[in-house]
């Protein structure tokens, strides 16, 4: 198990930097342009493998945290069960920023491919889908206020305010703006980024970022990494969304 979970974890780094990378094309880009277009759909299927390798690494940790892990033979069996917990804890993160990624890149693309007509929001495919990143979301949250977690309290009402607005967009009865479509893409957009750069620092990142930021005057400073992406997309999200709702005369709600 251990050479399919390190296989799927190169994939999931990899993938990773060239959606980061790639990302920023269709941000920078001029909207409804060739590039915007191509390298939008180019990032969507990079953001998919991302996600799913993400949720395959994530329930391997959960099923069985020690077999997907390789364990040092100083370590004792009384320890086992508190490494099982870690791996299952960093496991339920990475599972719901997989579900997040997953969402709002689908969320995003379907939005912005079918504009107005939002039937297909309403199917049971993406509907579960959004579902399970509000189930992900209420998880954090619950699991932050039992450990005091500050890094799950803030992903966990970022998700779960996410999915919920994807919800309520997908089946209010009417849109505010023939244009709001846009506004909603955009959002999706972001967050998926969102997903992509936290997922990038809290796993693929972790490594290389552990021995500098656990010495010296950088020490404690990894959960503002993991954290930044969440905070500084969340912020985007609000004044991007309410900038374009003023925009294109767009009432909130």
């Amino acid at each position: 198990m251990i050479w399919l979970h390190q296989s799927t974890l190169y994939l999931h780094i990899v993938a990773g930097i060239i959606a980061l990378v790639i990302f920023w094309v269709p941000v920078i880009s001029k909207k409804g342009a060739l590039n915007h277009k191509r390298f939008g759909r180019i990032f969507a299927i990079i953001m998919y493998s991302v996600g799913w390798s993400g949720v395959l690494m994530a329930c391997l940790d959960l099923w069985r945290p020690l077999a997907a892990h390789p364990v040092a033979a100083t370590i004792t069996p009384e320890a086992m069960p508190a490494i099982s917990a870690s791996i299952r804890s960093t496991a339920t993160f990475l599972l719901s920023l997989s579900i997040l990624v997953l969402a709002t890149t689908r969320h995003g693309w379907l939005v912005i491919q079918h504009r107005e007509d939002r039937s297909i929001l309403r199917k049971p495919v993406h509907v579960a889908l959004c579902l399970a990143l509000l189930c992900a979301g209420l998880t954090l949250l619950v699991l932050g206020a039992l450990r005091d977690d500050i890094l799950m309290l803030i992903f966990g009402t970022l998700e779960t305010w996410i999915a919920a607005g994807f919800l309520h967009y997908s089946f209010k009865a009417e849109l505010a703006h023939p244009r709001e479509w846009w506004v909603e893409h955009l959002g999706a957009l972001i967050a998926s980024g969102i997903g992509a750069y936290t997922a990038f620092f809290v796993v693929g990142a972790a490594s290389l970022l552990t021995p500098l930021l656990d010495s010296g005057s950088f020490a404690g400073l990894g959960v503002v990494f993991w954290v930044a992406p969440g905070v500084i997309g969340g912020i985007a999200i609000a004044r991007l969304s309410r900038k374009y709702r003023r925009r294109l005369a767009v009432k909130p709600g």
